[in-house]
């Protein structure tokens, strides 16, 4: 017989057809808003495809020459699969799932697109193991209805050992996945920096700011200071424009006031964009920014705020220390059960690079200590891309997460989380007013050379008796 013949067209069945039939039998199945019909169509394809092609071939005696194209395609998918889930290190945003792995198994074009259209590649070891079991299935019921002999011999227990260890593998890199990387979960609970801004928009009615209580010591009716922040200080100094800004309404006032968060405000400052940053102190990245652009930033502090950490309502623990947060995020401490907790694995979340409240994080919190990869979320754009960025906090049992208090009580107030005393005292106004509560840190405004007269005029108004009252008024603790 040509074993030679069978071997190629068999590999090409296996490696090419076999991925471009299941995607026509999903394809098929879909248009039945049946799930199972999907699997179900694409299993009887494979089936037709295979006992067609044995029915008209020879076929090797021997089980390993038999079935050997057939793992060979498989292995090759797999090993692809795991060494570009690995690399990425599970980050389907990366370039090597919308490049090198696109490329590697293009047999699978359309269905790696669905993956990619929804955000998940997931399934794809699952369909490859699929097919290589419904084919291994389907060639040998189709020579036994044949009446072919088929000779087993001890090579079979390797491609077993091999497609057990090829699964094993990607089952377990699914598992690791799942403990550090999030999908959009709408059924759990978030707290992020998610807030309608619109609400807190100078001149527009029904706004959220606060008011003074008699008029301000000063006003400022030209060469208005451009102002930008981070979303927890908004309110403040959105509030400040209101009160001291003449001549300007709910439009013109995006002219000279914005909020665009920490990260991309001071990239603002320093390209000489706005004149005044409000909120925490920058970060070491934001300070190389400066330097690298002969820009030296000045900091005022006009405010005290708590730096807070967080957990579920339903947590049993109330206090943690200095050293414990440290623990947990430097992942020495991962299960709440050595705290007195319930037995379940710590979830630390943290906040993105450059935010506000990761720079104090480092800065207050850690002293040093280097921080782990963060926990991250993945999801669609919608328009096939995938965004992969640090996780919000999610609100399970076993979370952990921290931020601003302002933040936390006053522009996101959630009644299923609680705030955690650290050393043993609570982020009170009192105590953070006293400067207790061992993460009391500073609120800044902060400029860079602005030449603007009255960048300095509103900021000493801030720092009198009448712009500290406001501060509090606005939520804040005078500084």
């Amino acid at each position: 017989m040509n074993i030679k013949r069978y071997y190629i067209v068999t590999f090409i069945l296996a490696f090419i057809a076999s991925p471009i039939v299941a995607t026509v039998g999903i394809i098929a199945g879909g248009m039945t808003n049946i799930i199972y019909m999907r699997v179900f169509i694409m299993i009887l394809l494979l089936c037709l495809m295979w006992f067609l092609w044995i029915k008209s071939c020879e076929t090797p005696e021997s089980a390993s020459k038999l079935l050997l194209p057939i793992f060979e395609a498989y292995a090759y998918y797999m090993i692809i699969w795991v060494i570009m889930y690995g690399v990425s290190k599970y980050h389907f945003d990366s370039s090597l799932f919308s490049g090198i792995f696109q490329i590697a198994t293009i047999p699978y074009f359309v269905i790696n697109f669905m993956f990619a259209f929804g955000g998940d590649y997931n399934l794809f070891p699952a369909i490859n193991s699929v097919i290589t079991i419904v084919s291994i299935i389907t060639i040998y019921l189709s020579c036994i209805v044949k009446k072919r002999k088929i000779k087993f011999d001890k090579s079979i227990l390797v491609y077993a050992l091999i497609f057990a260890f090829l699964s094993g593998t990607a089952i377990f890199q699914y598992y690791d996945r799942t403990t550090k990387v999030f999908s959009d979960d709408k059924n759990v609970q978030q707290v992020n920096d998610e807030v309608n801004l619109s609400e807190y928009q100078p001149f527009s009615s029904n706004n959220l700011l606060k008011n003074l209580n008699d008029n301000p010591t000063i006003s400022i009716s030209d060469n208005y200071p451009k102002l930008d922040g981070a979303t927890a200080a908004y309110p403040v100094y959105g509030s400040i424009v209101q009160e001291i800004y003449k001549g300007l309404d709910e439009n013109s006032v995006n002219d000279y006031v914005s909020c665009t968060k920490t990260a991309e405000a001071y990239t603002h400052l320093v390209n000489g964009n706005i004149d005044i940053f409000f909120g925490a102190q920058p970060s070491k990245q934001q300070l190389k920014m400066a330097e690298s652009k002969g820009v030296k930033f000045e900091l005022t502090p006009i405010a005290k705020e708590a730096f807070v950490f967080f957990v579920n309502k339903d947590n049993p623990i109330d206090n943690l220390t200095l050293e414990e947060i440290q623990d947990i995020y430097q992942k020495k401490l991962t299960n709440w059960s050595k705290l007195g907790g319930k037995n379940e694995k710590i979830l630390p979340f943290q906040r993105p690079e450059n935010s506000g409240s990761q720079t104090i994080m480092l800065a207050k919190v850690m002293n040093g200590k280097t921080l782990p990869t963060p926990l991250w979320e993945e999801y669609s754009s919608g328009m096939g891309e995938i965004i992969s960025q640090t996780a919000a906090y999610r609100n399970y049992t076993s979370a952990i997460g921290y931020s601003f208090r302002y933040f936390a009580t006053g522009m996101k107030p959630n009644s299923n989380i609680k705030m955690l005393n650290i050393n043993g005292i609570a982020p009170s106004n009192q105590n953070i007013r006293e400067k207790k509560y061992p993460f009391t840190v500073d609120v800044y405004a902060v400029t860079a050379g602005s030449k603007n007269p009255n960048t300095n005029k509103l900021i000493q108004w801030i720092l009198t008796e009448q712009g500290q009252q406001f501060i509090e008024t606005c939520g804040y603790i005078r500084h």
